[in-house]
């Protein structure tokens, strides 16, 4: 008989080795691992973040043996009907594996009531090329940290820019780095930003949003000399790139040393209705 039990992320104990290297570490959010046992020996395991209103699913782990017989379904279904209760709103999921496996995970989450939203490639960069690179001059005054500037102003960011409908909603401010975030001032308020976030050993760039060339460059700069200051060298720098533009930026930035890696392709789930949610 198979079992969904929670796990501790902090002693996964027996899951530990299927949660290798899926466990985030110092990531934004609040981490939720479950897992399937069987007879009593932990045969699969899934982890998440809870960050707002939302839960992110991340990767499934399965014994070899056991694949193909429904456990990695219970687990969603599972973690999707905890996250409901515990006032969660909306479900998502990435799936970045390799073509066949990246199929079985797609078919995974429609079974279960996911609907594909988008596909993005995922670019890296080494920080120590970005560092000294077009962005290694100095960082202009207009960019700020983003934990230095008053909460009302973020607010006030915020509001203008869900009433502009810009299409997609600003990222959770919280457990992103705040001194490498920059915000972009203008006579005193808040007209664009770069925020980051870290990523186990890597950075990623969570959100970039300004108004002209300058605002962009000054913006991420800013955001460099922060980072290259915190983390080594070596570290990579990914982003989700959307839209051409923002790939051919990461490639004119990266140079020799920008990759592409393989396709991201993006699944939500609403959980609850707005009407519920309200009430």
């Amino acid at each position: 008989m198979t079992t969904v039990v929670s796990i501790d992320p902090r002693h996964p104990g027996a899951y530990a080795p299927l949660l290798a290297g899926s466990l985030p570490a110092d990531e934004r959010g609040v981490p939720v691992a479950l897992g399937c046992e069987e007879e009593g020996r932990a045969r699969a395991a899934r982890t998440a973040l809870c960050v707002g209103e939302d839960v992110i699913i991340r990767r499934v782990s399965v014994d070899a043996p056991c694949r193909r017989r429904g456990m990695g379904t219970a687990l969603v279904q599972a973690l999707c009907e905890a996250a409901a209760a515990s006032g969660a709103r909306r479900a998502e999921a990435y799936v970045s594996l390799s073509e066949q496996e990246q199929e079985a995970a797609c078919a995974l989450f429609r079974a279960c009531g996911f609907e594909e939203e988008e596909s993005a490639p995922i670019c890296t960069v080494p920080l120590s090329v970005l560092a000294s690179g077009p962005l290694g001059g100095p960082a202009p005054r207009q960019a700020v940290p983003l934990e230095d500037v008053p909460a009302y102003k973020l607010r006030a960011f915020q509001a203008a820019y869900a009433r502009a409908g810009r299409g997609a909603e600003l990222p959770a401010l919280r457990g992103l780095l705040g001194q490498e975030s920059m915000v972009w001032l203008e006579n005193g308020m808040i007209v664009g930003c770069v925020l980051f976030a870290p990523s186990g050993q890597d950075v990623e760039l969570v959100w970039l949003y300004a108004s002209g060339t300058q605002a962009v460059r000054g913006l991420l700069s800013a955001a460099c000399r922060a980072l290259s200051r915190s983390f080594p060298p070596e570290t990579l720098v990914r982003a989700a790139t959307l839209l051409p533009s923002e790939t051919e930026l990461m490639r004119r930035l990266g140079g020799e040393s920008f990759r592409q890696e393989t396709e991201i392709r993006v699944f939500t789930r609403q959980l609850r209705e707005e009407e519920e949610a309200a009430g």
